[in-house]
């Protein structure tokens, strides 16, 4: 069920909520924790049932928001800023009215009705998955036992394509033809991605990237050429890290895949994220996803590895052939545009790391490196894994 809190400064756990002029949200004016009490408040009011002295526990935070798993068994997901998950809230709702169990079951949402700036969703409530890993850690342990060690050909990615397709039926049940402009929009967005990828490359990934600039650029220019299509709310940052595994006895390989964070692309403005976008874009996420997967394999193998890539390209093939097959709107689809998404997303997965994740380079390096031929102008060394650690990807 679906409630809400109303006021300037209503009251939750004790604690009175404020917006600052950025859009930051503040208990007391401080973030909230698990253990005081903010959670659990929360989930109540989603889930009456719950007992007042249920148990809070801490998981992963992200820049924007704050999740708490509440008595076992729901995650709330409680916002930091204005606004920062109503666009999730959205998106799991029409899953849930889909009856989809491709992503985590919706138990409700809190709204806050503030006075002035209207309403928007204070915390949203789903599943809790026990046992879950993102596909960073399930993904990459299963490849790398595939490649070096003799274990079996991981069957997810099919299995992750047709997730794929039933997630984009059940969004793009109303999606409309794309604007006039679509071709030159995606085309300007994927240029400026490749110029500040080159723009921040240095060391020998820039060099490996200069002397691939060209090949790059001609999967863009592709973009310039295509049909306006169709285009609805997308995931927006459709990666393997966005998709837990958690135990499941009576499944195949003995999990469940669930897809997690409608929240769109985090590199882009809030509004940006707003707009519907074509069911390529996540394909293409998801297959260069697959790349960067073989590549933090390769780093856990301690060694530049041709049989990564091989894999790489199966899963590739098996996603994109279960995508098609399982896809109720083949209109919805169309893959002239995956050549310049891959190629953007690509950029974009290096400029992130030039910026805010330096030891993430050597991925997206790795991947640009082995799909894209070199113009050889610049000297250039060949890619190798960085040394592996333990406690990294």
């Amino acid at each position: 069920m679906n409630s809400f809190v109303s006021g300037p400064r209503p009251v939750l756990a004790g604690r009175a909520l404020s917006v600052a002029p950025d859009g930051t949200i503040a208990f007391d004016g401080a973030p909230p924790a698990a253990g005081d009490g903010v959670a659990l408040a929360l989930a109540r009011l989603v889930e009456p049932a719950v007992a007042e002295t249920a148990g809070e526990r801490a998981i992963a935070v992200d820049q924007t928001n704050t999740s708490v798993i509440v008595d076992g068994r729901l995650v709330v997901k409680i916002v930091g800023r204005w606004a920062a998950a109503d666009r999730a809230g959205d998106l799991l709702e029409r899953l849930a009215e889909a009856r989809s169990d491709d992503v985590a079951r919706l138990h409700g949402r809190v709204a806050w009705r503030h006075p002035e700036l209207g309403e928007s969703s204070l915390a949203v409530v789903t599943e809790y998955l026990p046992g879950a890993e993102d596909g960073w850690t399930w993904a990459v342990d299963d490849v790398v036992a595939a490649v070096g060690g003799g274990g079996p050909e991981p069957a997810w990615p099919a299995t992750l394509g047709a997730k794929a397709a039933r997630i984009h039926g059940a969004l793009g049940a109303n999606a409309s033809p794309g604007g006039a402009d679509a071709a030159t929009a995606r085309l300007d967005r994927a240029d400026d991605a490749l110029r500040r990828a080159v723009a921040a490359g240095d060391g020998p990934t820039g060099a490996r990237l200069r002397n691939r600039r060209e090949a790059l650029a001609r999967d863009i220019r592709s973009l310039e050429g295509t049909a306006p299509g169709f285009e609805f709310p997308i995931h927006g940052d459709l990666h393997l890290g966005q998709v837990l595994a958690s135990p499941d006895p009576g499944s195949t390989d003995g999990r469940r895949y669930t897809v997690i964070d409608f929240d769109g692309d985090p590199q882009l403005d809030p509004a940006d994220r707003e707009r519907p976008d074509a069911a390529a874009r996540d394909i293409a996420h998801l297959l260069v996803s697959l790349d960067l997967v073989a590549a933090v394999a390769q780093k856990r193998l301690r060694r530049a590895d041709e049989g990564a890539w091989l894999w790489a390209d199966r899963a590739r093939a098996a996603l994109l052939a279960a995508y098609r097959s399982e896809l109720a709107r083949p209109e919805l689809f169309d893959d002239a545009l995956l050549p310049g998404f891959e190629a953007e997303q690509l950029a974009a997965e290096l400029h992130y790391a030039d910026h805010f994740l330096p030891a993430w380079r050597y991925a997206p390096d790795a991947a640009i490196t082995h799909r894209y031929a070199s113009t050889n102008e610049t000297p250039e060394s060949p890619w190798t894994p960085p040394p592996f650690e333990p406690t990294s990807s």
